[in-house]
């Protein structure tokens, strides 16, 4: 049979890498590890730090370096996740009350990929045992204080679970049920 059609598995690394090296560049905030929210078409920076930048960039860090072997995404990846537990927590030690539309999602997003990186062999035991106890800090105070225990529904806080009757957001829901996923797949050590 003939060749495969299309580029070459270089080509999409490449691509990735300068993806992401211009996302490094602009929007990275390598003293802190945060990451902002857009730069707009004159090319200036809002730096809104929401929950799922930090997510997708720490998931596309970690990709990279699982691909590459390069410590550096590594590094990257757990200076986004630190900047998540040590600066967007301030909930009580959890993220934002995050009730419905996009910002229902982000958290579950950041989840998705915290868990990858926290899964990682290559992560070290202090930075493991740190983004270990905050997930699982997060999922307990949900399960415990925000999921209605007769619908089994979370709406986005934290610490109040929504009423028998009370409407739910899906997005919000959401973000509950991938950090519950989170923790079936976390990996303990």
């Amino acid at each position: 049979m003939g060749k495969k059609a299309g580029k070459p598995k270089q080509a999409y690394l490449n691509e990735a890498i300068k993806i992401y090296t211009w996302e490094k560049n602009n929007l990275f905030d390598r003293q802190t590890g945060a990451v902002y929210d857009n730069m707009n078409g004159e090319g200036k920076i809002t730096k809104w730090v929401f929950s799922y930048n930090s997510g997708t960039f720490l998931g596309a860090a970690h990709e990279l370096y699982k691909i590459t072997g390069d410590k550096q995404y590594l590094a990257d990846a757990v200076k986004a996740a630190n900047f998540v537990i040590d600066h967007l927590s301030t909930n009580e030690g959890v993220l934002s009350d995050a009730e419905g539309g996009d910002g229902g999602l982000f958290h579950g997003i950041f989840f998705r990929y915290f868990v990858k990186l926290i899964n990682d062999p290559a992560l070290d035991s202090a930075n493991y045992n740190k983004f270990r106890d905050y997930i699982t800090h997060c999922a307990t105070v949900m399960a415990e204080q925000g999921v209605n225990q007769k619908t089994m529904l979370y709406s986005g806080r934290w610490r109040k679970a929504p009423a028998d009757d009370e409407s739910v957001g899906l997005t919000s829901h959401l973000t509950g049920c991938m950090l519950m996923e989170a923790m079936c797949v976390l990996k303990h050590r």
